[in-house]
């Protein structure tokens, strides 16, 4: 036989082959069904959580449609330091109002107060489940008990096509700080060495053990407590500062630029297993 005639019958051989396994594959995919839609779980590739720091619910939220929000003599003044917010009306009806409304109209773009939201302070104003001392335990008195319409947020209409937590808005009392650790690993961080004057003072209720010199009331005046970053038995509660930068501790002078100054009180490195570990 030639050698370049076998050549090319093995070539044409091949070739016919190729073709042909081509031929199966393409009608083997033609043939497959399609993909089932997803449905339920399985159509979720993202959960992302949009924390909104240092908020109550019917803050923003309080008019959404269906959620449990606001449906409900005076309120205290709304106290700026020792002496009332002039921007405030001074005698107001107790119950909650508009802050981007009449006669304030705030806008929400406006830059407003942050009313102190510590942990204590937290569990007296919610009493039991009874919610009736927001104003009073609060270091803003009345401007506590107010709201915004927050249709116009873009957070709203995020709401509206995916979920609203109006039943879980917040994982721990007090603060964003505590409910940063709740968020990530439902534990509370431990600082069993802080100093003494770090500790609060609460009394046989759990509430902050008022000092001499506070005013009996918010009708008098924000309260003085004595309040504390850690609580009586070591556990950090609000906001404590972490012992690497960035901190807002500054680093030792001719100290390591990683570390806050070692002189200074700082929450100590944490070691409970958080979503990130689990992932």
């Amino acid at each position: 036989m030639n050698s370049a005639r076998a050549g090319k019958g093995i070539r044409a051989h091949a070739a016919e082959w190729i073709a042909l396994v081509a031929l199966a594959c393409l009608l083997g995919a033609c043939a497959s069904p399609p993909d089932k839609p997803r449905s339920g779980l399985a159509r979720i590739d993202h959960i992302v959580v949009i924390y909104a720091e240092n908020r109550s619910f019917d803050n923003l939220y309080g008019l959404f449609p269906g959620a449990n929000g606001i449906a409900l003599s005076e309120l205290p003044p709304a106290w700026r330091g020792k002496e009332p917010d002039p921007a405030f009306p001074w005698r107001m009806p107790n119950k909650p109002f508009r802050l981007d409304a009449a006669p304030l109209n705030l806008p929400l773009t406006k830059l407003v107060r942050s009313p102190i939201h510590e942990f204590y302070r937290n569990q007296e104003q919610i009493d039991g489940g009874r919610n009736d001392r927001f104003a009073a335990v609060s270091d803003a008195g009345g401007y506590a008990m107010g709201y915004y319409d927050g249709s116009p947020m873009a957070m709203w209409k995020w709401a509206q096509e995916y979920t609203l937590a109006d039943n879980f808005f917040m994982g721990a009392f007090g603060g964003s700080y505590l409910n940063h650790q709740w968020l990530i690993c439902a534990c509370t961080p431990q600082d069993a060495n802080a100093p003494r004057d770090l500790r609060a003072q609460v009394d046989d209720k759990g509430w902050l053990v008022r000092k001499p010199d506070s005013p009996a009331s918010a009708l008098q005046g924000d309260l003085v407590l004595f309040s504390g970053d850690v609580t009586p038995d070591g556990w950090s509660v609000n906001t404590t500062q972490p012992p690497y930068q960035p901190s807002l501790v500054p680093p030792a002078k001719a100290g390591d630029l990683r570390l806050t100054d070692p002189a200074r009180h700082t929450l100590p490195p944490q070691t409970a297993k958080t979503i990130g570990d689990t992932l």
